[in-house]
């Protein structure tokens, strides 16, 4: 997995070069390329201000090209055919049924995701829906998921879902199984995507055996409907218990996709490659009205897109306020309201903004759609300090570059190097930050140096051309193992040219770290080791061996050593 990094501001040049995070930018490294679906919204048929003059500038401006519909949980309370909900169980706004829907879909070019009646529905019901959209209207709706966290209906226990049906992962997959039926034969051309529990999240591996199951939710619905299914979902709300944490919690997400990849190739079938991963919720549980909540939102949204999933829906458009708010360090308020714009909503005395007033998280959202546009290229990054991620992308025309500053106080001058990529020069850039808290237009930018302020979020737009890679380097490596860790020499060989002020980077596993090491300085972020010269080895000439070597501990007694080396990065050949 490539390491995240980067962030910032453009300005002062000049700073101490000991201080400076070293971005390094691989343009020849792709990590996949952006789906038509990638930057979504949930909308919902409660929201008394969807249809809000406000609301379709809004989404085009954010670059939002997905909307979820008809409101998470409220999904299986709702019955699309007389837009309303059962009995006691929410509401739903006479304004706000599907085709008033499918118009504010249309009028941004966004995609439709609608989640169908699993709680209290049927499969004809839904069958009936995808007939009436993409039949009778020829909406041409494609995503169609299968209830909303049905396994909160009190399969484990909690229950805040509603659900009629009798309980358990075994009925939900057998019942799934004449929903794609049904739904299917009406539209063969609709994808299709089932519930799953997220990884390492309660009540991710439980097994409800009073329910007759014999295996996990996930387990079993993969192995009954592995072989029909079209996408996953999932919801990410990670518990925060300060800004640092939630600035943090990108950090989980390789895994968190990995754990889900390796359920689907085990257990679905032959289909397992074609089944695509989409997050239909995600937010920033703790202050989701701060300036971190949108820094949350760009590094989110990037690290679920560099890792091959195909949709995040922030939840959600409006929310409203709850009924705690407090004040913020820099003198905003927190409604707790999840809403990217304010519903203008009071709780209690404490009342909100006019309604449609963008959040931070808006503008978080709004970096990430005008950066990772369909189709683009994520290409890989590196930076030497965990303060600063940083992400890049190829298009037709350049390349572009988002750096994001997670410390709230400092600014972080950063220097930028690029590999397969020949930068000519910034043609615009863009940056948030909490002294402006709007993305707005910067200048006088220089694409190799710059310093991001605090809490920011910096996008450059590069002109520039692809160039091969240079020569790099060739590595031979040996280790020494014992329980808990193990001890590696290594010998690179310089392929191209001299090199002075150099810096070899390398991946090691998660959960290994660097204890010690010899004929350089290192330091690590996530499972990116950055190596430097020290004070009487700063040039390796054209041909020449540097050998070095380091301890890593914290994997065990089988322990795996580094999976790639990079010099000046580009990558290593094994010798």
């Amino acid at each position: 997995m490539l390491a995240l990094t980067v962030g910032g501001f453009l300005a002062a040049q000049g700073a101490d070069a000991s201080n400076t995070t070293a971005v390094d930018v691989n343009a020849t490294q792709s990590l996949g390329t952006v789906s038509n679906v990638a930057t979504g919204m949930n909308t919902a048929t409660f929201d008394g201000h969807l249809n809000d003059s406000a609301v379709i500038p809004a989404l085009t401006g954010a670059g939002v090209n997905a909307l979820r519909y008809p409101g998470g949980s409220t999904a299986d309370v709702y019955h699309w055919q007389t837009n309303t909900t059962e009995s006691g169980q929410g509401y739903a706004n006479p304004a706000n049924g599907f085709d008033d829907f499918m118009g504010i879909a249309q009028k941004t070019g966004a995609s439709p995701i609608i989640t169908v009646n699993y709680g209290s529905g049927t499969a004809a019901e839904a069958a009936a829906w995808v007939k009436y959209a993409n039949v009778t209207k020829h909406y041409g709706v494609k995503y169609w998921e299968l209830g909303n966290e049905v396994s909160g209906d009190g399969t484990y226990g909690s229950k805040w879902e509603y659900n009629t049906k009798p309980k358990g992962a075994t009925t939900y997959a057998n019942n799934i199984a004449d929903y794609i039926t049904q739904m299917k034969a009406v539209d063969p051309s609709i994808k299709v995507g089932a519930v799953l529990n997220t990884y390492n999240s309660w009540p991710d591996g439980l097994v409800a055996s009073k329910y007759g199951d014999t295996a996990d939710w996930n387990t079993t619905v993969l192995k009954k409907d592995g072989p029909k299914l079209d996408f996953v979902i999932i919801h990410y709300y990670p518990t925060s218990s300060s800004e640092a944490d939630l600035l943090g919690q990108n950090k989980n997400i390789a895994s968190l996709i990995s754990h889900t990849r390796a359920e689907i190739n085990q257990y679905a079938g032959s289909n397992a490659a074609n089944i695509k991963i989409m997050i239909t919720e995600t937010n920033a549980t703790y202050e989701p009205d701060s300036v971190p909540a949108a820094l949350y939102a760009a590094d989110t949204y990037m690290t679920f897109l560099q890792n091959g999933v195909d949709n995040i829906d922030w939840w959600d458009l409006h929310n409203g306020p709850t009924s705690t708010t407090s004040k913020l360090p820099d003198g905003l308020t927190d409604y707790g309201d999840g809403g990217a714009l304010s519903s203008g909503g009071c709780a209690g005395s404490v009342c909100e903004p006019t309604a449609n007033t963008p959040f931070p998280s808006y503008y978080g959202l709004q970096a990430v759609g005008g950066f990772a546009t369909p189709g683009a290229e994520m290409v890989g990054t590196t930076s030497s300090n965990s303060a600063v991620t940083s992400y890049a992308v190829k298009t037709a025309t350049g390349l572009k570059l988002m750096l994001v500053n997670h410390s709230a106080q400092a600014s972080e001058p950063v220097s930028i190097s690029y590999s397969g990529f020949n930068a000519a020069g910034v043609t615009s850039a863009q940056q948030f930050s909490d002294a402006t808290k709007k993305l707005q237009q910067i200048s006088g930018v220089n694409a190799s140096a710059l310093t991001l302020p605090p809490y920011s979020i910096t996008i450059l737009k590069l002109s520039g051309s692809n160039v091969a890679p240079g020569p790099s380097c060739t590595v031979t490596a040996g280790a020494v193992t014992w329980q808990g860790g193990y001890t590696e020499n290594v010998k690179i060989t310089n392929n191209g040219p001299a090199t002075t002020n150099w810096k070899i980077t390398f991946g090691l596993p998660a959960h290994e770290r660097v204890t010690a090491s010899w004929n350089l300085t290192h330091s690590q972020s996530g499972s990116t080791v950055t190596s430097q010269a020290v004070s009487y080895d700063k040039t390796i000439a054209s041909g020449a061996t540097l050998p070095f070597g380091f301890v890593a501990a914290g994997s065990g007694k089988n322990a795996a050593q580094p999976s790639w080396y990079a010099l000046n990065g580009v990558r290593c050949t094994n010798r």
